[in-house]
């Protein structure tokens, strides 16, 4: 799975919208405060949007928010449930340690994944991961974004999955 930190690499119009916000409302500590999001200006990302909160120590990352086309795509909510919990099947995905990453950088992580399909082919989708401010310097919550682009099929119907195990994705769920 690759990730990159310039936009550039993106061919996703939601993942470019959510970077450019992101860039604009960069406050004194160089990062957006999530008071600053305002979803009318997100309006096309709402669907595609994660917001989770960081727990530093142990470092956790805790669903806040999820869009209902990624709920859609994942199979069902995992609103206020934790990444590490939700991680059950493909390591070579690391997102935990994307989120780290985006934590301790203080920058943006782009990237993109393929998955097999249950045709035989793949599903390829690309991702942001923004962090946020809540009130102060630190980085307290994360937006991402995936954009599933023209797909509009579950996990369950999509991705080929070995007996007894689970997929993941950067919501720790079944694509």
């Amino acid at each position: 799975m690759p990730v990159w930190t310039r936009i550039e690499q993106n061919k996703s119009p939601m993942v470019r919208m959510l970077h450019a916000w992101w860039m604009t409302h960069r406050g004194p500590s160089g990062i957006p405060d999530r008071r600053d999001l305002d979803p009318a200006a997100l309006r096309a990302v709402l669907p595609n949007l994660f917001i989770s909160d960081v727990e530093p120590a142990p470092f956790r990352i805790r669903y806040r928010l999820v869009g209902t086309k990624a709920v859609r795509t994942i199979g069902f909510d995992i609103t206020g449930r934790y990444l590490d919990e939700l991680l059950t099947g493909q390591p070579e995905v690391p997102w935990l340690d994307h989120y780290r990453t985006v934590y301790d950088s203080r920058e943006p992580l782009l990237g993109s994944v393929v998955v097999p399909a249950k045709s035989g082919g793949t599903f390829a989708y690309e991702f942001g991961l923004f962090p946020l401010t809540q009130g102060g310097t630190a980085v307290a919550q994360i937006a991402a974004v995936e954009d599933y682009f023209d797909f509009d099929l579950t996990a369950a119907q999509l991705i080929a999955q070995p007996p007894g195990s689970r997929g993941t994705g950067s919501s720790g769920e079944d694509r």
